[in-house]
């Protein structure tokens, strides 16, 4: 056997190697959604879910992600429901560290994998115009936090679109808070990308559609947080997505995952 007939045969036992491994990962991934949706608290369950990432090299973390992802975009309703807020980059930043994530990102990206997207930067928020610009509170921001947790409806009403995401996670928190209330949040353009990623964070508010709908058409939203919603959008405002939204990263990927879903 000549060398380039042995380099061959070596090349191809190891992309052989590879697709097996990426095939056990992938049980693996099947297993583990079986395991998460046995855990009620969401908390638990990302901090469980977390624990599997961490255990794996980024090569394997990658392809974790890419299976879960995998199975949300073809609308699969049990394991949506179950990685509703599972991948949210800032989250998994927090409990593996940026530089983990960041190369899980790029061996996903490598492989040409759309869900590396989920876990890019937060992109520049479009520049919203003076008359849009909301104007920086004067009270420390721990006082504002403070008020954020009364019960009073004009406090609420007069901090609801604070540029602290600090102030908006206690303000979700806050009994008086309404739908309508982070709908126009969530809808708004003078919301900070930061503060739209907090309403996507919280499980209460995320689960409502009408608040998933107004985060994904809000302009302002990061390009990594609309796409990690497409999925759990109706048909018929994904088409919308994919016509009209004026991104054109957006648009690419509305239009392939319903591609997807026809196919599925």
């Amino acid at each position: 056997m000549n060398g380039a007939a042995r380099l061959r045969l070596v090349q191809g036992l190891q992309a052989f190697q590879q697709a097996a491994r990426r095939l056990r990962i992938g049980h693996e991934a099947d297993r583990l959604l079986t395991v998460l949706g046995g855990i009620t608290d969401r908390e638990l369950r990302f901090h469980r879910f977390a624990e599997h990432l961490r255990e794996r090299n980024p090569t394997e973390a990658g392809w974790v992600i890419a299976r879960l992802w995998e199975r949300v975009t073809v609308g699969e309703g049990r394991v949506r429901e179950i990685c509703l807020g599972l991948l949210d980059p800032q989250r998994l930043q927090d409990s593996l560290g940026a530089a983990h994530i960041e190369t899980v990102r790029g061996v996903m990206a490598a492989d040409g994998e759309t869900g590396a997207v989920l876990l890019g930067p937060r992109d520049q928020r479009p520049d919203a115009g003076d008359d849009e610009a909301v104007p920086r509170p004067k009270e420390p921001v721990g006082h504002r936090i403070s008020l954020a947790r009364l019960p009073i409806r004009r406090l609420l009403e007069r901090l609801l679109f604070d540029p602290d995401a600090r102030v908006i996670r206690t303000i979700l928190g806050n009994p008086r808070l309404t739908e309508a209330d982070v709908v126009a949040l969530a809808a708004s353009r003078r919301a900070s990308a930061e503060a739209l990623e907090v309403i996507a964070q919280d499980h209460r508010w995320v689960t409502r559609y009408p608040v998933r709908l107004a985060l994904a058409n809000n302009p302002a939203s990061p390009a990594r947080l609309v796409v990690s919603l497409l999925p759990y959008l109706l048909r018929q405002d994904l088409r919308a997505v994919a016509s009209s939204c004026p991104r054109q990263d957006i648009r690419a990927h509305a239009e392939a995952l319903l591609m997807r879903q026809l196919e599925g």
